[in-house]
């Protein structure tokens, strides 16, 4: 049987390495219980893996499901980050919502919607104890229905984790209880721009996904911007955002700017890793920068969470790794096709975008 790691016992302990982690002055020991927060919500992510595959199963629909464990850099990024104005974007560790995650992959938004509504029905939620932390606004995290101004699209839920007691009388999962595992819904449209951003923002040493301002954008996140919107418009009969633009003028500005960008010539000549035959339940997926200098994909397959995670806190604690992230799926090709970003294959996201600059919308499209 896999055994687990505890949370810390303290959160107050937790939040004081997390502050000294935002204000550069943390040390080994403050880096190592803040890593302890991080692996202990593995259990949460195999709670929910069995809630979600579960209905999945139930609801008979050809939907991806993959699961990942926040990488320690995304982590220290994120409570270093500051606004405009000096100020913290992040406050406590312990607060953070998306430690754990879940990824689930739909063909159109359609089966999104069904499926997400099958989840919360009373019958499925009859004798579930977890709960949503914003119970009291269910579309606070809905990313279709008002896009982030980046673009990103998606809808979002924050699961507070209330396992079930496993006999009568006995609590032994009480350490992980309240623990939070954030769950991203999104299309395979939605899916395809949001990881080919990331490889584009890889690729070219850029932030884009965590741009700031709003106002003024600049030209690589106006882009991105303008793209979500085409493919929500051409493929998927939405039209959210950019309201006072046609369909016409999107495509003319897209294509003016990535005369100057060339994102998309980088994201064609792109090669995908090709060996994700190693892939297993659990997986360490780390980039490294070959001998050419080229980006290069290791794999290291494990049985059990617990080595995963501590292969790849190994490894993000090494020079050579530029990105080393703990996933987990029962099926691999669900896992390359969920974090595409790791296998560098922008293809959907090339082919997409080709065809919605290029191909005269159809006037059935919001039936798609």
């Amino acid at each position: 049987m896999t055994k687990f790691v505890e949370p810390p016992t303290s959160k107050r302990a937790v939040n004081r390495s997390g502050e000294k982690i935002a204000f550069g002055s943390a040390n080994p020991d403050d880096i190592a219980i803040v890593d302890q927060w991080r692996a202990s919500h593995a259990y949460v992510l195999n709670t929910f893996q069995i809630f979600f595959k579960r209905r999945v199963a139930d609801h008979d629909q050809n939907i991806e499901f993959a699961q990942r464990l926040k990488r320690r850099n995304t982590i220290i990024d994120k409570l270093q980050r500051r606004n405009e104005a000096g100020q913290r974007l992040m406050g406590d560790v312990t607060s953070m919502q998306d430690f754990a995650g879940c990824r689930l992959i739909f063909p159109d938004m359609k089966t999104l919607i069904s499926f997400r509504e099958f989840v919360h029905s009373t019958e499925k939620m009859r004798s579930v104890f977890h709960v949503l932390k914003h119970a009291d606004d269910p579309e606070k995290y809905n990313y279709f229905k008002t896009p982030k101004w980046t673009g990103y699209r998606g809808i979002h839920e924050i699961f507070v984790h209330r396992p079930r007691p496993h006999r009568k009388g006995e609590d032994v999962a009480k350490p992980w209880r309240n623990l939070l595992c954030e769950i991203q819904y999104r299309t395979r449209i939605q899916h395809a721009w949001a990881t080919a951003l990331e490889i584009s923002d890889f690729l070219d040493g850029e932030r884009t996904k965590f741009a700031l301002q709003e106002e003024n954008p600049s030209p690589r996140v106006r882009f991105f911007r303008l793209v979500s919107e085409l493919l929500a418009r051409y493929h998927e009969g939405a039209d959210h955002a950019l309201v006072d633009l046609s369909l016409d003028e999107i495509r003319d500005e897209i294509r003016t700017l990535d005369a100057s960008l060339g994102i998309m010539g980088r994201l064609r000549a792109m090669r995908a890793f090709e060996n994700f035959s190693q892939l297993k339940r659990h997986n360490v997926l780390n980039i490294i920068k070959g001998p050419d200098g080229e980006p290069k994909l290791e794999i290291f397959p494990f049985n059990n969470s617990v080595n995963a995670i501590a292969k790849s806190q190994e490894l993000e604690s090494s020079a050579d790794s530029l990105n080393a992230v703990y996933v987990a799926s029962d099926r691999p090709g669900e896992l390359r096709k969920a974090y595409k970003n790791y296998f560098n294959d922008p293809v959907d996201f090339v082919e997409l975008v080709t065809q919605a600059l290029n191909e005269p919308i159809l006037p059935n499209i919001a039936a798609r």
